[in-house]
């Protein structure tokens, strides 16, 4: 039995006698997860014999600034009911000031009219006052709860909050209640509700308390303590700046520091307002990333975010400046905000690529006069539909600048967006520049009067916002109109792809990335921007004697400007397919059956868990993954990838992610030798025929590989129609053989094969291409592809203002309902197939739905086509569910008892000590160390940085590209890229400050080995011990260690006799007549490691023996979780 107790350092002293006693008596355990759950607090676990010495040992810290823990199992087993109390005495809105003292703004009294209730089901807690609730749950709650031990005659908790909670009015209609949003509790406004970091719930009985706790701890999964806090009223409001602050870097980020709350701006003094008014005015005139207050309070401000106990008066002085960061060419640093109903949150600077726009400094201003701005609800999360009906002025008045946003010192209006970022919810601002203001942006955009569509119009203008990277200026005579090919229905082959000289595309990549080509290849295939003009230009073997010229199509002009640079926006390359369950679907309607897709997954299942056991495999797993690192090298060296703490917690991190994905998506992955992700592009020389496709694809090592008279098949993401997915033959062409890493499409037929292909083009488009035998040659039943007709656009008369599009843009924004639609056809087809009249009606609105922003039209969805259950795969909370017999549905449970493995051997090893391996230390490392540490310092700065910049909760997933940011900042703020650019960039640096003492090679080994040394003892960011791989594979190729033959088969060997598994292999060995000849050198043990391994590839092969091949799966990754 385990006892936490929790306090602030800065108490250490006070508690020092109790703490004495405690560690005289008592066997303390080191306590690491807890420690980072309260972030700013010290956790220390100690042993107990039984609950009554915990008892007596707690009572010392009576009336003390201390919390405890009682670490008791929890039975998960077992499931709370729902429960409904009105004795709630009290709530009240505040945060913590410590451990022992909390402060309220605003507190609701009862009176018999608060009442609060719990729905498990939808696992979360719902506090009511007369018409007026707010609901709780684990995303606005921290991981803890504390219950309050001095109270007399009444029973409290604090629950630390992470976000405001949703506001809602309960009603009644006919004989049903419903709720309706609102952006208030009661007496308690959006001010308290956005400053407030904690709530208090004073209840009347200890058993609502109880079953308070009993809900908290077993559904939401919280950790709880107890301790004695004061509680008492704010006493006066927070200090305030007399007068702005000199610049608009600093004014950002005192106002980013200010948007956390209370906790910061009641805390603030005249002293510390004073020193950053003083560094204001220092910094005057400085810019980022070099500005010196910038760099100051947003240090202040990662370290106060996440730690609710941070005194910014104390420790000011004390939190260095974040380092210079190296600006980031052909990157543009623009300020990003969420914007709420309640405020403005500005978030920390980050790169982002630029545009034609951003570009133009010296006319429309450097990159702080522009502002992402990202619109969220109160509890920063995507906004829906209920949302937006109630902030429709709000919103409307915001695009036609009738509010102007305050952002530093500085006024943003509306400039534009795009499709994408509607999907989102973000916009782009602009603030006026030398008299230039959003409109005059908007008229130098080009001339668009031609597009009486406000939809299209918005998709046009946004062109000129895509992230793009500039290359050639060329000439009005380097730039050439040539016809589209056309079907007899007026349908284009050609639609949105030019042609590029082999000079212009050489010279283009010359400036976009030299190392594009090579001495006899570069990609063939370019995604563009070019005046009005957009689509995808591929390399034409007929301009080759052109000189530098570009040849665009009628379907790709989409409006006029004078803009004469090609600008890149992406070029060929073949990518990683995998399984959707959108695809998945439509492959099991055209015959495939359902052992072959858990046969997929069960590959991909063996594949996670070998590359935790499997060094050959961890190092196939990193390479594919983390590219910043020889891991061939490393692993030759005599490295046990799958043993060494850096390597294994990004394998870790990487088989999390891969299972979550399984779960959550049915995401498996194709091998690369049977499908990839390509750009299609149509065949110029009209040498295929309807119904082929030409393919050729380059390998790591330059050679190529033709698909010849190979079935394939072939789809566009999303896809919801059973025809979406053609089966196509891919065919050899030699008059196509200068194409790459894209699929080319015949200029002929009857159709267009895009156009099939959910009603795509390929002015851009990535295509689903795969031809596993398996899934080839088991879809037997094509269907006919759907009819994609667009509804006839709203036309709007006259001149199109401002206003009406602010009009168009808030009815999409409050009606966008892809994901609920794209739930609803999943569900259907779970029920009916994906043929049924219901599916079908489902995905043409789909369809429609997609083209609403260019055609204005919106789509009704009937009331019939709502479902009162889901399947089970989808985890829909607020729906009955029910087990589906689906691929899907076998695949979900299957891999769902899997995560929960992960998940719970995580949970119990999160306290894994760092070991330092002393075959990496070198005679004599130590006269580098001191300097080692200030290096290690300095990196770990940059690192913190940058994750806290990403709201990344660790390198491991910086390193891997496994983000957990916000979605929006994933898909159009280019997260993943620019964070794994930032880290990629400090590597280099770091590499080139290692050689600036130009050591001599055995110096510079021994001071690779005290950067190991120095990262590994500090136990955190170990990335740092890694920066110089070469030379620490040379210290251990040194060292001649012995590579483990067959190491992952005899750990699977081990476990599977200590499991007393052993009979039951040999006889299920015996059972598929399975051959030892190939193992004669190998001990039993391996051999028996094998055998297992061989009879899961077996069990799979097998349509009767999935079950098996499913248990001995998940033995092998409790096996892989072990070692």
């Amino acid at each position: 039995m385990f006892g936490t107790f929790t306090y602030q350092e800065r108490h250490a002293l006070q508690l020092r006698p109790q703490l004495a006693i405690l560690e005289k008596n008592f066997e303390e355990q080191p306590s690491r997860k807890f420690s980072n759950i309260i972030r700013g607090l010290t956790s220390r676990s100690f042993r107990f014999q039984n609950e009554e010495e915990m008892n007596i040992i707690s009572g010392l810290f009576n009336n003390s600034p201390v919390w405890f823990q009682k670490r008791l199992e929890v039975n998960n087993e077992i499931v709370p009911s729902a429960y409904k109390s009105s004795d709630l005495m009290d709530i009240s809105f505040g945060y913590l000031l410590s451990t022992h003292e909390y402060c309220w703004r605003t507190k609701v009294a009862g009176r018999n009219l608060l009442t609060w209730e719990t729905n498990v089901n939808q696992k979360h807690l719902i506090i009511k006052h007369e018409a007026s609730e707010f609901i709780l749950n684990q995303d606005c709650l921290d991981k803890y709860f504390i219950i309050l031990n001095n109270q007399s005659e009444k029973y409290g908790i604090i629950l630390p909050l992470k976000t405001s909670p949703r506001c809602y009015a309960s009603a009644q209609r006919r004989n049903s209640s419903y709720r309706r949003r609102k952006l208030q509790f009661d007496c308690v406004d959006g001010v308290c509700l956005a400053n407030s970091s904690a709530l208090s719930l004073t209840f009347r009985r200890q058993m609502s308390l109880e079953k308070a706790k009993e809900f908290l701890v077993t559904v939401l999964k919280l950790d709880y303590l107890q301790g004695n806090i004061n509680c008492r009223q704010m006493s006066a409001q927070p200090m305030l700046l007399d007068q702005p602050l000199s610049d608009f870097w600093s004014s950002y980020a005192f106002q980013m520091l200010m948007a956390l709350g209370d906790r910061i701006k009641h805390r603030l003094t005249a002293d510390t307002l004073k020193k950053i008014k003083y560094l204001s005015n220092l910094s005057d005139g400085e810019q980022y990333p070099n500005h010196r207050c910038y760099l100051k309070l947003t240090a202040v401000y990662y370290r106060a975010r996440f730690n609710r106990f941070f005194d910014i008066n104390e420790d000011f002085d004390n939190i260095q400046p974040l380092p210079s960061s190296v600006v980031l060419d052909k990157w543009v640093y623009v300020p990003r905000i969420f914007l709420t109903p309640y405020g403005i949150y500005p978030l920390p600077v980050k790169p982002m690529r630029g545009n034609r726009i951003l570009r133009e400094e010296e006319r429309f201003g450097p990159g702080k006069n522009f502002c992402r701005v990202i619109i969220r609800d109160v509890d920063c999360g995507q906004p829906q539909s209920d949302f937006m009906k109630i902030n429709e002025k709000w919103i409307q008045d915001m695009i036609m600048a009738k509010n102007n946003i305050q952002v530093g010192d500085q006024k943003f209006e509306f400039l534009w967006c795009s499709n994408s970022q509607l999907r989102d919810r973000s916009f782009w601002f602009h603030s006026d520049y030398k008299g230039c203001q959003a409109k005059n942006i908007r008229e130098w955009m080009g001339d668009f009067s031609h597009e009486k569509c406000i939809g299209t119009r918005i998709a046009r203008m946004a062109l000129s916002l895509t992230g793009t990277t500039p290359t050639l200026k060329l000439l009005p005579n380097q730039i050439e109109k040539i016809d589209d090919v056309l079907d007899t229905q007026g349908r284009i082959f050609t639609d949105g792809a030019g042609k590029i000289s082999p000079m212009a595309l050489k010279e283009a990549f010359m400036i976009y990335n030299p190392e594009l080509i090579e001495d006899n290849y570069m990609p063939c295939v370019i995604q563009a921007r070019l005046n009005g003009i957009k689509g995808v230009f591929v390399i034409a073997p007929d301009l080759s004697d052109r000189g530098i010229l570009i040849q665009y199509r009628p379907s790709q002009y989409k409006f006029s400007t004078d803009n004469n640079i090609l600008e890149i926006v992406k070029h060929s390359s073949s990518g990683m397919t995998f399984l959707n369950r959108q695809v998945i679907v439509l492959i099991e309607n055209m015959g495939v059956s359902k052992h072959i897709f858990v046969k997929l997954q069960n590959k991909a299942r063996m594949k996670i868990s070998m590359s935790l056991l499997a060094n050959q495999q961890a190092q196939h797993t990193l390479e594919q993954h983390v590219r910043c690192y020889d891991w061939e090298r490393i692993r030759q060296a005599g490295t046990q990838l799958t043993r060494e703490p850096f390597a294994r917690s990004l394998l870790l991190l990487l088989a999390q992610e891969r299972l979550t994905k399984l779960k959550e998506k049915s995401h498996v992955q194709i091998p690369l030798t049977d499908g990839r992700m390509l750009l299609g592009v149509v065949d110029e020389t009209m040498s295929l025929q309807y119904g082929q496709v030409f393919i050729q694809l380059r390998n790591l090592n330059g050679q190529s590989d033709i698909l010849k008279d190979r079935n394939i098949l072939i789809t566009k993401n999303p896809a919801h129609f059973p025809g979406d997915i053609r089966k196509l033959v891919a065919v050899d062409c030699p008059a196509l053989h200068y194409l790459y890493d894209c699929v080319v499409f015949p200029a002929k037929g009857v159709r267009p094969h895009p156009n099939e292909i959910s009603g795509s083009d390929i002015d851009g488009d990535e295509y689903w291409v795969c031809w596993n035998e398996d899934l080839v040659n088991h879809a037997t039943l094509q269907h006919e592809p759907a009819t994609f007709d667009s509804a006839e656009k709203v036309k709007h008369d006259g001149e199109i203002t401002i206003a009406e599009i602010a009009d168009f843009l808030f009815k999409y924004l409050s009606s966008d309902s892809l994901g609920a639609l794209s739930n609803r056809h999943l569900a259907c087809c779970a029920i009916n197939g994906p043929g049924d009249d219901k599916s079908c009606h489902l995905a043409k609105i789909i369809s429609e739905a997609v083209d609403f922003p260019k055609t204005g039209v919106l789509p009704v969805c009937p009331k019939d086509l709502s479902f009162e259950s889901y399947p089970d795969f989808m985890e829909n909370k607020f729906k009955k569910s029910f087990i589906s017999d689906s691929s899907i549905g076998i695949m979900f449970r299957e891999v769902k008892q899997v995560c929960e493995i992960h998940a719970k051997w995580q949970d119990e090893n999160d306290d894994n000590k760092i070991d330092i391996n002393r075959d990496f230390l070198v005679k004599d490392f130590r006269k580098y160390i001191t300097q080692s540490e200030v290096d290690y310092k300095y990196y770990a700065s940059r690192v913190n940085a940058i994750l806290s910049s990403y709201d990344l909760k660790s390198e491991y997933e910086l390193i891997t590209g496994c983000h957990s940011c916000v979605q929006e900042e994933r898909q159009n703020s280019d997260s993943i890229e620019t964070a794994s650019l930032e880290f990629r960039q400090l590597m280099k640096e770091m590499r080139t400050r290692f050689d600036d003492d130009q050591l001599n090679y055995g110096e510079k080994l021994r001071k690779t080995s005290a950067w190991y040394y120095v990262a590994y003892k500090a136990g955190t960011i170990l990335s740092f011990g890694w920066i110089m791989d070469r030379f620490m594979s040379e210290i251990l190729k040194a060292k001649n260690k012995v590579q483990e033959e067959h190491q992952a088969l005899i750990r699977i060997g081990e476990a599977i006799r200590l499991r007393g598994l052993e009979n039951g292999i040999k006889k299920l060995a015996d059972l598929f007549r399975m051959e030892n000849a190939e193992q004669e050198n190998q001990s039993e043990t391996a051999k028996l490691g094998f055998q297992f391994l061989e009879i899961i590839e077996k069990c799979s092969q097998s349509v009767d023996k999935q079950t098996l091949a499913h248990n001995l799966l998940a033995i092998l990754h409790e096996v892989a979780l072990n070692i």
